[in-house]
């Protein structure tokens, strides 16, 4: 008779027992039996070796101090021993291999990946092999920095409108890093945002985006970017602005009686603007030849109206 004739009427004469036992709870008997069969034949099944590859690489026992640096190796392979259907079924992302980093200091370091370090989702299986065996990594100081935000942007406005003006809030944020990669950094960039099609000021939040993927931005706060877009603009020339002085004395005279006013602002605001409605304004010491003239625009113009010359930028005057 022949040995798996002989497992056979083992496992029956076991099964026949089972059946005549009292058991008050039938469920978790059956559960038993169920559980018995399943190791019985993983149990029976042949070894077979498998490798897997891109199983996860985690580092742990960094100390806060300092950061790795350069090329990350993220994924290994392992190589497995074990019941034939339980090793051909596992993924790589059901196992994780640590890299120990405990009391590493800043400088070129070796880390060794050895068997007891990969993390098995079952006992029955052995961990022949972890390919590399050792990782080269360069441990630098971490170091904080403060950098300016600037905008980016893409896409054209909207037809009869233009860009005013732009503001981040906040301007500035904290960076953290490998020394080697923050030390030349001032500035990081938001996201791109689309200007496509706008017609009209808006705000956004935005995120940061730093040059290199290990850098991490501390402030906590959400950066929001107001975009301030109005009617296109355009300059307005007035030839004979009239001065006049506002403290007068007696024996002396004005010889600049008129300037020439650039003003730029919106092309509707700047067309409703005429001569008559400005003037230039001078204060001067008794002893003063020459005044700065002042603009004074209309009480109702828009605020976003500037003066961008005034020609002469100042007035004689004669004792």
């Amino acid at each position: 008779m022949n040995l798996s004739w002989l497992r056979w009427l083992s496992f029956d004469r076991l099964w026949n027992r089972l059946r005549h036992v009292e058991v008050e709870n039938k469920g978790l008997m059956l559960m038993a039996i169920l559980l018995a069969v399943v190791l019985f034949a993983v149990s029976r099944q042949p070894i077979s070796d498998v490798k897997l590859f891109n199983v996860p690489l985690e580092y742990r026992g960094q100390r806060p101090d300092v950061e790795i640096s350069g090329e990350i190796t993220q994924t290994v392979s392992v190589r497995l021993r074990g019941p034939r259907d339980l090793v051909r079924g596992l993924t790589p992302t059901q196992l994780s291999v640590i890299a120990d980093l405990t009391n590493k200091e800043a400088g070129e370091r070796v880390v060794q990946l050895r068997p007891g370090d990969v993390s098995l989702p079952d006992n029955g299986i052995q961990v022949i092999q972890v390919d590399p065996a050792s990782l080269r990594l360069v441990l630098e100081p971490k170091i904080k920095k403060q950098a300016t935000v600037e905008a980016q942007y893409s896409g054209q406005l909207a037809d009869g409108v233009e860009f005013y003006s732009a503001r981040l809030q906040p301007p500035v944020v904290e960076i953290e890093g490998a020394q080697s990669h923050l030390e030349k950094i001032t500035r990081v960039l938001t996201e791109t945002v689309s200007l496509s099609g706008r017609n009209s000021s808006f705000s956004v939040e935005v995120d940061v985006e730093t040059p290199h993927p290990s850098l991490r931005v501390l402030t906590p706060d959400p950066v929001k970017l107001f975009v301030e877009i109005g009617e296109r603009r355009s300059f307005k020339r007035f030839a004979n602005v009239t001065v006049q002085w506002l403290n007068p004395s007696p024996g002396r005279t004005l010889l600049t009686k008129t300037v020439a006013v650039e003003l730029y602002g919106p092309n509707s605001a700047v067309d409703a603007i005429q001569e008559k409605d400005l003037r230039a304004e001078i204060a001067a010491d008794q002893d003063s030849t020459m005044a700065v003239p002042k603009i004074i625009l209309p009480a109702n113009a828009d605020p976003r109206i500037g003066i961008r010359s005034i020609i002469p930028n100042e007035v004689k005057l004669k004792k």
